[in-house]
């Protein structure tokens, strides 16, 4: 991510791109994306949601596999590009998507799949990650203490985040979004980078 060297469009781009960047290393087998494991399989390890775990990359060398989830919540970025050798001003290269609550828990949700995943498969799976790309600086502030949202906070220097996280209330945005347990123990770091005259910022939580 620090050495990237064009902005992403969207999600499926940052994954395709870390993809393709991760096999031209040469060190890895293979990297798979959206490896797919069936609800039933998952709910039997305590998977809590109701749809299929698709896991957005899924790297192996040998025997050995780690699964990488990936986020990328964006601000609107306005930039000029060229395309077939003309530049077209003012593109909007990534969106302004908002809803910071549903990307914080739907990262912890990541860390949670990761460790069902490795619940499951303990003598494949060595590790894992749970990584987010974003150049909007609220989830560095994280929210303020005590909103419906704030245990999934990922404000920056966030220590010992660990059991159960559940929203405060009953708001709507939690009707499809149950609470969920954390086995492990995790600390948030936010590290910075630049890509394309823009400020980005980065973390990686290991499972």
């Amino acid at each position: 991510m620090a050495g990237c060297d064009g902005l992403m469009f969207n999600e499926r781009d940052f994954q395709m791109k870390l993809a393709v960047s991760l096999l031209a290393k040469g060190t890895y087998d293979d990297v798979e994306v959206e490896y797919y494991i069936p609800n039933s399989v998952a709910k039997g390890a305590g998977y809590e949601w109701s749809s299929d775990l698709r896991l957005d990359l899924v790297v192996r060398k040998g025997a050995e596999y780690v699964p990488v989830e990936l986020k990328y919540p964006t601000r609107r970025v306005m930039t000029d590009i060229i395309r077939f050798g003309k530049v077209l001003p003012g593109v909007e290269i990534v969106k302004n998507q908002g809803a910071q609550d549903i990307v914080m828990y739907n990262f912890w949700k990541d860390v949670r799949r990761v460790e069902i995943v490795r619940s499951l498969f303990p003598k494949a799976v060595k590790g894992g990650l749970s990584v987010m790309l974003t150049n909007d600086d609220y989830y560095l502030r994280g929210p303020r203490p005590g909103t419906i949202c704030s245990a999934f906070s990922l404000a920056d220097g966030r220590s010992a985040v660990t059991g159960t996280l559940a929203w405060a209330g009953s708001p709507r945005t939690a009707a499809d979004k149950p609470p969920f347990t954390l086995g492990g123990k995790y600390s948030v770091a936010w590290h910075n980078t630049s890509i394309d005259n823009q400020s980005f910022y980065y973390t990686i939580i290991t499972i």
